[in-house]
């Protein structure tokens, strides 16, 4: 079927054609790994709901059957590196949550830190804290130059309207207003680990 498919197009728009098959199928790869990951929590006085909407489920986990935190990096290959929260309850359910998958990541860690009585390792927490800061201040700085770079360059090879030259010099000015702010976010994580640790 996928030849007869392939003879009835035209031999110029076969790679066009295999490119927008195959942003298709990795768009759905990314809606199912979303779908998977996706979960709404909900921190309440003495429980934290976990709602996995797409996986038909939801677990409540009180405040005081949890046993552990651990702080990991979870690393993907040549990307950004993630924080991820190990919450451990004594009935042996783990739940992961990741600064990936949350906005408010620092705000349910700081929550779960004051609210639990759960075995927990701070200085390693710092440490995974400073390590992600480390590497992934680098790879902002890097994406920070070569944004920098296309606002300098981009409008002089645009030979179309002043409106698409405005448009895109705003797009880049706030997408490199943003690198500033998280580079400097990075940068004060790198500072106070070494205050902590002297």
């Amino acid at each position: 079927m996928a030849i007869s498919f392939f003879n009835k197009v035209d031999s110029a728009t076969t790679g066009a054609t295999i490119f927008v098959v195959i942003i298709i199928l990795l768009c759905y790869a990314m809606l199912g790994i979303m779908s998977y990951r996706f979960k709404i929590i909900v921190m309440t006085g003495q429980e934290l709901i976990a709602i996995m909407p797409f996986r038909l489920q939801y677990k409540c986990l009180k405040l005081d059957s949890i046993k552990s935190l651990k702080w990991e990096l979870w690393e993907i290959q040549r990307l950004p590196d993630f924080r991820k929260l190990n919450i451990l309850t004594a009935s042996g359910y783990r739940l992961n949550i990741s600064d990936l998958e949350f906005v408010n990541y620092d705000r349910l860690e700081k929550w779960l830190i004051e609210n639990t009585n759960a075995e927990r390792n701070l200085d390693w927490k710092l440490n995974v804290e400073v390590r992600q800061a480390k590497y992934n201040r680098w790879v902002n700085l890097v994406t920070l130059v070569i944004m920098v770079v296309f606002f300098f360059v981009v409008p002089l090879s645009i030979r179309r309207g002043e409106n698409v030259k405005l448009v895109i010099l705003i797009t880049l000015s706030v997408i490199i207003w943003r690198l500033v702010a998280q580079l400097i976010r990075y940068q004060e994580r790198i500072a106070a680990g070494r205050r902590k640790r002297r």
